[in-house]
């Protein structure tokens, strides 16, 4: 069996450069009973010749100043450079500009974001290139406005998917708490889920340490997913995917996993002998609960035969209420039925129980991304399909909840999956994002670009040019016809 992605095949043929426009529809944003909503797409004017395939989004807000805020995607640098990019705003949203300061070879490969909540400082985890093993960077900036390049505060071999979260650290002295889940196959028994994470991440020489998070006999290895979500009191919750069999061929894009949705939880954010075993499974009482046992799903290598070109895999999400560490939510996709289904569920109690029942189910659904606001509402982010044949869409759902019981259906993005034709795996992205900074939800995902109005039923702005009467994608001399492609769209919702 491949290392999980087998790095999943992310880099290709670079681009020469990008493009923008700011046309498009209420760049003040689209008003309804659904909230008041911002999305624009990402790529600059600038920009507007690029036709890349700018997928698997991640987003960062600056909590101390909400204008400031970073996005990143598979994207290269606009010149074909020895740094690889990231999207910069510092208007909220509204506008963006590319900075390349990541120490990646023209682009990454995985790559996940997020500020400090004390000081404004950037981390970022990277699968960084080249490298002839999945190579892990941990990076800090404390300017990511500057073209000076993010410092690396880790770097080693054999790691997949890092996804980053920084969290302060509770008294009176905070301190930057930086937890990167892993999937590390330097475990010799199998035992892969890992978390990186320092307790003081702010300072020059940051130390970090490496926790093993499964407890459990594997699959000779576990998912790429493990997920923090980190709360102020100290507590961090880790969601991963403990395969405990496997069938089928990763090489033939057969193979299929059995395996058990896992959380564990650290009531002092990893300062312990014992780090990450706060949380025990009544059933075997090995540290980390099970939430559902001996689910299936396909793992495909790529989208090779994938109905609307999007690999599946195991998709996982997991957010803490940010004044209540005893709230969580978690979400996961697997087949019921035949159909791969998206679920999402809720613990009251630290974790200990969960809702035995679907909060929110929705087939055919991947990609989602949790966040809760200072209100206690619970947003929801994910991508679902939906029709048949040559009528096959990605609809782009937002959908939240003050209860967990009623939902409001916000569509933000609903275009075809067969166009344009994939470039590599995967298609959208193996995951979006979605955060919360008081009581307002930020958000990024990829999708089809087409200028048309119906593919976006409550608003969008383009800084691309783009001609949405014709729904044609323009140049930057906003004349020359640019093929359709994948871009990130960036989303606010005030409520």
């Amino acid at each position: 069996m491949s290392k999980s992605k087998s790095s999943r095949s992310k880099t290709k043929a670079l681009p020469k450069t990008r493009a923008s426009k700011a046309a498009g529809k209420k760049e003040k944003g689209a008003t309804s009973a659904a909230g008041n909503l911002l999305l624009v797409n990402m790529i600059p004017k600038s920009l507007s010749h690029e036709s890349n395939q700018d997928s698997e989004p991640t987003l960062a807000v600056n909590p101390r100043n909400p204008q400031q805020i970073v996005g990143t995607a598979f994207s290269p640098d606009p010149m074909g450079g020895a740094n690889a990019p990231i999207y910069i705003s510092i208007d909220g949203g509204r506008t963006w500009t590319l900075n390349s300061i990541v120490p990646s070879e023209t682009q990454t490969g995985d790559i996940c974001v997020g500020f400090s909540p004390t000081n404004g400082k950037l981390y970022a985890g990277i699968l960084r290139i080249p490298s002839q093993d999945t190579r892990l960077n941990i990076l800090r900036t404390d300017d990511f406005q500057s073209p000076n390049l993010m410092t690396v505060l880790v770097d080693r071999l054999g790691v997949d998917q890092p996804f980053l979260q920084a969290a302060p650290m509770a008294g009176p002295s905070p301190k930057d708490r930086i937890y990167v889940g892993n999937n590390d196959f330097g475990a010799t028994n199998g035992q892969t889920s890992t978390i990186d994470y320092s307790l003081n991440g702010a300072v020059s020489k940051a130390k970090f340490k490496k926790a093993r998070i499964e407890s459990r006999q594997t699959a000779q290895q576990n998912g790429p997913q493990v997920r923090p979500a980190c709360h102020a009191d100290g507590t961090v919750y880790l969601a991963y995917m403990g395969w405990r069999s496997t069938s089928g061929s990763w090489e033939g894009n057969t193979l299929v996993v059995t395996a058990d949705v896992v959380v564990v939880r650290d009531d002092a954010g990893g300062n312990s002998t014992k780090p990450f075993r706060s949380l025990l499974d009544p059933g075997d009482s090995l540290p980390g609960r099970r939430i559902v046992q001996g689910i299936t799903f396909p793992f495909h290598s790529s989208d090779a035969g994938v109905p609307g070109q999007q690999r599946l895999g195991g998709d996982l999400a997991i957010a803490v209420d940010p004044t209540n560490s005893a709230l969580v939510y978690i979400a996961w996709a697997d087949l019921r039925g035949g159909i791969y289904t998206l679920h999402v569920r809720r613990s009251t109690d630290r974790g200990v129980t969960w809702s035995s029942n679907d909060l929110l189910t929705a087939p055919r659904a991947v990609n989602p991304a949790l966040a809760i606001n200072n209100a206690g509402r619970v947003g929801l982010l994910y991508q679902q399909l939906t029709g048949t044949g040559t009528m096959l869409q990605w609809v782009t759902h937002f959908q939240r909840s003050s209860d967990g019981t009623n939902w409001t259906d916000l569509i933000l993005s609903k275009a075809p999956a067969d166009r344009p034709q994939a470039e590599f795996s995967p298609y959208l992205g193996d995951y979006d994002f979605l955060l919360s900074v008081g009581k307002d939800f930020y958000g990024i995902f990829s999708a089809n670009n087409s200028p048309e109005m119906t593919h976006f039923p409550n608003g969008v702005v383009y800084q691309r040019n783009a001609n949405f009467n014709t729904r044609t994608l323009l140049a930057v001399d906003n004349t020359t016809p640019v093929p359709v492609s994948i871009d990130p769209f960036f989303f606010k919702v005030t409520e």
